[in-house]
């Protein structure tokens, strides 16, 4: 049977060339959005100040021990070491991205301040009570059970300690028509997505964790930018790439990303979610 962490490397590990040649660069080694506002020109600016942004909302300072959920490369943990001071682990399922996130924390010094662990952010083996700061930036859309990681997450937070999800989060009214659904889809299946939420069900679930002091934050237009920018290159490389897979010169995973490229841009022109970030502490 596969599971959902084999979706996800298979993802992952069939959308390197893309996410590095279109996406993530070797300052930032960033897989999510940017956040734009008057300041920011450029892509990579925008990438960095994203992380900028989410640490000023969470109110990271030095003293904070911070799990970056699901880092990818290690962008995050190494921005927040480096320019803020404080420790941090990341952790991923994904060999290939624990071996990349490694291999930068050395060769830029970090390594006495963050590490990289193969962990499943579900289900961790981390004690209780040990970080201040849990982050989960576009990474907590591929956990099979939302509740399980939300769950978790207050287990290995201290108590007054803070988690951020900063995410993809569906429309609440009206609620989505099956027509709507449809062109949902396939962004999720593509991007290994099992499920997305909207602001209220999160919010229910990080109240039953015992999660206090919730806000909410909706920075939808300071990243359409760059949520506009994937798009582009979605609309161009949508039709090559149908004709790509059409004469099996183009792998199923490889397809799915550019599908759900596109119909992730579908979807958001259509008002069926916004980018969102949730906030709360722990009792």
């Amino acid at each position: 049977m596969t599971t959902q962490i084999d979706k996800v490397n298979s993802y992952y590990n069939a959308t390197v060339i893309d996410y590095k040649t279109l996406w993530t660069g070797s300052q930032d080694l960033a897989m999510h959005f940017g956040y734009y506002d008057e300041e920011i020109k450029t892509h990579k600016e925008s990438l960095l100040m994203m992380n900028k942004v989410l640490a000023s909302f969470v109110h990271i300072t030095k003293k904070d021990i911070v799990l970056d959920a699901g880092c990818g490369y290690g962008g995050s943990a190494l921005w927040l070491a480096k320019n803020i001071g404080c420790s941090a682990v990341g952790i991923t399922v994904v060999p290939y991205q624990l071996h990349q996130a490694r291999n930068c924390a050395n060769e830029i010094g970090l390594a006495s301040k963050v590490r990289f662990e193969l962990e499943d952010f579900s289900h961790t083996s981390f004690r209780k009570n040990t970080f201040t700061v849990v982050w989960g930036l576009e990474s907590i859309v591929h956990a099979e059970n939302k509740k399980d990681f939300v769950t978790e997450a207050f287990r290995v937070l201290k108590p007054k300690g803070r988690i951020i999800i900063s995410e993809y989060m569906l429309r609440e009214t009206p609620t989505l028509s099956g027509k709507e659904r449809s062109i949902i889809t396939p962004w999720l299946k593509g991007w290994a997505m099992p499920s997305l939420l909207t602001v209220k069900e999160y919010a229910r679930l990080l109240k039953e964790a015992g999660f206090v002091r919730i806000q909410v934050h909706d920075i939808t237009d300071k990243t359409k930018p760059s949520l506009k920018r994937l798009g582009r290159l979605a609309s161009f490389g949508f039709p090559i790439a149908k004709l790509l897979h059409s004469l099996k010169l183009l792998g199923t995973d490889h397809f799915g990303n550019i599908e759900a490229s596109y119909y992730q841009k579908l979807a958001l022109e259509k008002g069926l979610w916004k980018y969102i970030v949730i906030i709360a502490m722990k009792k």
